[in-house]
């Protein structure tokens, strides 16, 4: 008896659940569209980051602001912002609020390129190591198989079998 398999429960967070493009405010960030330009990717170089926010669709409004229906693009440059900082909107209307476009999107790009950082300097440690990322991938396989192969006699024994 009992519960064999469990329903995962979702995670959707405060802050950037749905991060918009950077040529349309309104359509989903998507690594799969053809603009590359569109999105952040996360092996992205810093030059690269900062061109595309640099080309990063706006709009002629004087000042920053979040939750503008009308304003699409800068409630998703604000919304990176502040993933990428941790502040909240309060202290970033406080900062950026009065801010031109010419001066927010590299302070945006700064600070998407120092938080994306610490993932990359480990990316390129990972990869410049193939032995241990081979030894990694076998424990991990050894591990998920022992899960997996008592997960799958525990669902039959419920089911019969």
């Amino acid at each position: 008896g009992g519960r064999v398999l469990s329903v995962p429960e979702p995670y959707i967070p405060p802050v950037g659940a749905r991060i918009m493009s950077l040529q349309d405010g309104t359509s989903k960030m998507s690594k799969s569209a053809e603009n590359d330009a569109s999105r952040i990717n996360l092996l992205d170089t810093p030059k690269q980051i900062e061109t595309k926010f640099k080309r990063a669709k706006t709009d002629a409004f004087e000042g920053l602001e979040f939750g503008n229906p009308e304003r699409p693009e800068a409630t998703n440059l604000l919304s990176i912002y502040q993933l990428a900082t941790g502040y909240n909107k309060e202290s970033i209307m406080r900062e950026c609020g009065s801010m031109r476009w010419g001066e927010f999107k590299p302070k945006l790009a700064e600070a998407v390129i120092a938080s994306l950082g610490p993932l990359q300097s480990r990316y390129n440690e990972l990869v410049d190591d193939p032995a241990y990322l081979d030894a990694i991938l076998k424990e991990g396989a050894e591990k998920a198989s022992g899960v997996a192969e008592q997960t799958v006699k525990d669902v039959k024994d419920a089911m019969g079998f």
